[in-house]
């Protein structure tokens, strides 16, 4: 057999108990956030565990200021002390890689799914052989001694009732044999030490009943039910309380050596290779399971798309916890979503209880009767139930056991359950980023995908991260070894993955059957908007661009999503916001390509979101927009908004697909919409900070108001893309820009348009430190706009020269346009503006010395930038806080408010600013 290298090197990690790590040279000391860290991967061995997730684990609330640094350091100490290839670097996070031989855990692992497989092959003693080994694997509280509560409260409570299924198994085997009397002592033991646990206080009292001691068995009872009545106020679970009136009754079922049931039923479908991922819903229907306290458990979605993983999710989870459930496990696929006609309750109940032994002539013939007789049966046994692709919960409910634990999958969310009988939903998601390519990479080989690293993970997203499209993705390229991965990654980077994707001989894998089949079983106008849905540029719809698309009411759009969502054709992540994966958007593209009218829905759509954009602006700026803007024709919803903060939250919410309008206005001719539709979210765009945005989209409504041939257009979007230059360091392009925009107003006779050019073109040149040259650029707008009666514009620009005379050291000069602005902008109808005035103002004061004042003002300004949600000042401000707090003295609040900004700064991502703040905060420690 050959070794990994972790095992040449004698590496043994042991967490089942007190933490210890050995290598070939012995013992090897790993301890504080080192131990944390290598805990956190033992636990999740060979899987890929996120740095979000290690963070959390190593340093719970108290990160460092560079904590992705912090964790490098401490995976490098482990390589230094265990070897370099144990832990293995992934795109996203971090894999132990070791065996079970050299994790205990894995050994636990390994050996209760041995254990299973005997007890399915009916070996009895072969089954007890291996849980007697695994449980001798225990030596203690697992993370006990590992500095980390998180991971202490995700991951021990999974590994003790792993444990403790094999432990209840191996005295169930006992009790089984007869052995009653040589195990009450050690069912005493595990009472005093685990008293709220009544799966063990049922056995003490049938070990009790068997051995002969009928009177302490019922003094057992009294105990468990005095400890859970006094501790939870709570009476003991059924089966406890069924045990104890057999016990009554003397029950003879109850006496050791009675002939078995007629048959065990061992159903399940054999487990999934590689399986990855699916850690918090596997703990999930774990925690159902373990607090059922002999209640039945109706676990109803594992619901989510076609393809994302229920049934494997299901059949995986079942085969780890076959222990628990020693009466059997059922499987029945009730084809809910198939070429097939779902399955009858009827013929599902006749299957369900033949497969308990009932003979056919007890089966009655009426459903009902059936369904009273499967609960009667399944009753007292401890089983596990697979009802796998349901199609609604009308098709279930007859099927709900009378006891055991039921697990169900569907596509459809099962509402009714969970009302009626108290199912509990696990949804299913997209595989993350490292879970998708570890998938992948378990099935096409490490080598290929170590030559290939980007590649594969393009292929990855290219699959959606959905686990059937990542598994037909590796079998394809598993049947060319020859070819290279980016041969498939430009396959389904041409818009052919479900071509790609398709399985000739086995319609169950083959995605577009998959989806043809969720898409046959909606109605008539759920499927209308799906169709449309292939329309859409953006990644997140709401019910008014919806209705836009599909010129129906809003209300008839919204109702439409939802019974989309329900059936898992969308995502719905939050109110009113529904997604596709990529592969299902194609597959919607594909409904779309055939749809007559595709062009009128997408001027709707255009319209919808340039008159709604109006609407919104109307509540960020006090300045007429001056756009040639068509009325809004009928199918066109337009959604009016009660404040600034409704209005910042719809652009939050869309811009991403308005971008992609202006961006892709060619497929569709919608120029003129196009250009407008920029011009309309600039306001947002420049509150926000979103200087490259401003770039792409304005360098792209530019070319369309070229085309248009609108000369007023054109000037406008020359002017507002200017600005994003000036932020985003190509200051020549900038002032080329504003100096374009110039000559187009002088052109067409705009004072208004010049100033707003000259603006642009003094703030440019602010921005380059040519201060002397901006002053007359800067007097000019000044005087144009007030020579229309625009005051607000007129404020702008005397605040910008105000600027201008602080960065020439003219602060008196300075001060007065500077207040002049701010009391414009205090009067006026555009709040954010107020923000830009005060830091002017602050500028002016801690250039003149006065610090104590310059600090209120910031921080005034920034509250107001916070509230009003002006993202491209909040870093800004709080430097300049910053400077005048330390100019103070203050250096404990210039380190409190700086480190806010460069928490800021990680945020968004921009690691310039952060390395300076960074700097700031080390010379100032």
């Amino acid at each position: 057999m050959v070794q990994s290298k972790a095992t040449a090197r004698g590496l043994r990690l042991r967490v089942l108990g007190p933490f210890e790590v050995e290598t070939a040279a012995g013992p090897v000391d790993v301890g504080g956030r080192q131990r944390a860290l290598l805990a956190s991967l033992a636990f999740s061995a060979n899987q890929v565990v996120p740095l979000w997730k290690l963070i959390a684990h190593v340093w719970d609330e108290e990160s460092p200021l560079d904590v992705r640094n912090g964790l490098q350091t401490l995976v490098s100490r482990l390589r230094r002390s265990l070897g370099a290839e144990v832990i293995e670097t992934t795109e996203g996070g971090y894999l132990l890689r070791a065996t079970a031989t050299e994790l205990d855990l894995l050994g636990l692992r390994e050996l209760v799914e041995s254990a299973a497989v005997a007890a399915r092959e009916g070996d009895t003693g072969r089954e007890y052989a291996s849980l007697a080994s695994a449980v001798r694997l225990w030596r203690g509280d697992p993370l006990e001694d590992v500095a980390s509560p998180g991971l202490r409260a995700e991951a021990g409570p999974q590994v003790a009732e792993l444990w403790f299924a094999a432990r209840e198994r191996m005295l169930d085997v006992d009790l089984e044999r007869g052995h009653g009397q040589e195990v009450i002592a050690d069912l005493r033991d595990l009472t005093a030490r685990h008293p709220l646990r009544e799966s063990l206080w049922a056995r003490l009292m049938l070990a009790l009943h068997r051995s002969g001691r009928r009177a302490e068995a019922l003094d057992a009872y009294r105990q468990v039910t005095g400890l859970v009545r006094e501790q939870l106020g709570l009476d003991v679970g059924r089966a406890v309380a069924d045990l104890h009136q057999a016990i009554l009754l003397d029950d003879e079922t109850l006496v050791a050596g009675q002939p078995a049931r007629a048959q065990v039923p061992r159903q399940l479908p054999g487990d999934v290779r590689g399986f990855v991922g699916r850690c918090d819903e596997m703990a999930g229907l774990d925690r159902l399971v373990s607090g059922a306290d002999g209640q039945p458990v109706v676990i109803s979605a594992v619901d989510g798309a076609a393809g994302i993983g229920k049934t494997s999710l299901a059949v995986h989870w079942a085969h780890q916890v076959v222990p628990r459930f020693p009466d059997g496990q059922l499987y029945l696929n009730l084809r809910g979503y198939g070429p097939s006609v779902p399955v009858d309750p009827a013929d599902a109940l006749d299957v369900l209880l033949r497969s308990l032994g009932v003979s056919p002539e007890r089966v009655p013939a009426d459903v009902e009767e059936r369904a009273a007789l499967w609960r009667t049966e399944s009753a007292a046994r401890g089983m596990l139930v697979v009802l796998d692709n349901a199609r609604d919960s009308a098709q279930v409910r007859p099927l709900l056991p009378g006891g055991g634990s039921v697990v169900v999958t569907s596509r459809r969310k099962l509402r009714g359950l969970s009302a009626r009988e108290g199912a509990r939903h696990i949804t299913l998601g997209l595989l993350s980023p490292a879970e998708g390519l570890e998938l992948f990479t378990d099935q096409v080989g490490r080598d290929r995908v170590a030559a290939e690293p980007h590649a594969a993970a393009a292929i990855v997203e290219l699959c959606a991260r959905l686990p059937l499209a990542l598994r037909l993705a590796a079998d394809h390229a598993a049947r060319h070894p020859e070819w290279p991965l980016s041969s498939l990654r430009d396959e389904l980077a041409d818009q052919r993955g479900l071509e790609v994707l398709s399985v000739d001989d086995d319609r169950d894998s083959d995605l577009r059957s998959l989806f043809d089949w969720s898409y046959d079983a909606l109605d008539a106008q759920a499927a209308a908007v799906f169709d449309v849905l292939g329309l859409f540029p953006g990644d997140s719809v709401g019910r008014h661009a919806v209705a836009a698309l599909a010129g129906i009411p809003p209300a008839a759009a919204g109702a439409a999503l939802g019974r989309l969502a329900e059936v898992s054709m969308l995502q719905q992540r939050l109110p009113d916001r529904f997604e596709l994966h990529d592969l299902l958007r194609q597959y919607a593209r594909d409904k779309a390509a055939v749809l007559p009218g595709a062009t009128a829905a997408v001027e709707r759509l255009a319209a919808h979101y340039a008159h709604t954009a109006e609407r919104a602006r109307e509540q960020l700026s006090g300045l007429p927009h001056r756009m040639p803007l068509p009325v809004a024709g009928p199918g066109v919803p337009v959604v009016d908004f009660a404040d600034h903060h409704s209005a910042v939250a719809w652009f939050d919410r869309e811009i991403d697909t308005i971008a992609r309008l202006v961006l892709g206005a060619d497929e569709h001719g919608l120029h003129a919409q196009a250009a407008a539709l920029f011009q309309l979210s600039w306001h947002y765009l420049n509150l926000r900070g979103y200087w490259q945005r401003i770039v792409d989209m304005g360098e792209a409504a530019v070319l369309s108001a070229t085309a248009t041939g609108d000369r007023f257009l054109q000037g406008k979007c020359l002017n507002g893309a200017s600005t994003g230059y000036g932020r985003a360091a190509d200051r020549d392009k900038q002032i080329t820009y504003c100096r374009a925009a110039l000559e187009i107003f002088r052109e067409l006779g705009d004072l208004a348009e010049q100033g707003t050019a000259l603006l642009n073109l003094g703030s440019a040149l602010n921005w380059l430190c040519l201060f002397d040259e901006a002053v007359e650029p800067l007097r000019e707008a000044v005087r144009l706009y007030e020579s229309v009666g625009d005051d607000l514009s007129a404020a702008m620009a005397l605040n910008n020269l105000a600027d201008t005379f602080v960065g020439l050291g003219r602060y008196e000069e300075a001060s007065g346009p500077a207040q002049r602005a701010l009391d414009t902008f205090r009067d006026g109808t555009e709040p954010s503006r107020i923000a830009a005035g005060l830091e002017t103002i602050a500028a002016v004061q801690a250039g003149s010395g006065d610090h104590r004042s310059a600090a209120a003002t910031y921080r005034e300004a920034v509250d107001l930038v916070e509230e009003l949600h002006v993202t491209r000042l909040a870093v800004p401000l709080r430097v300049g806080l910053g400077h005048a707090l330390l100019a103070d003295g203050d250096v404990d609040q210039a380190r409190r408010v700086w480190r806010e900004a460069y928490d800021r700064c990680l945020h968004d991502g921009d690691e310039t600013v952060a390395a300076e703040i960074r700097a700031l905060l080390s010379a100032h420690g």
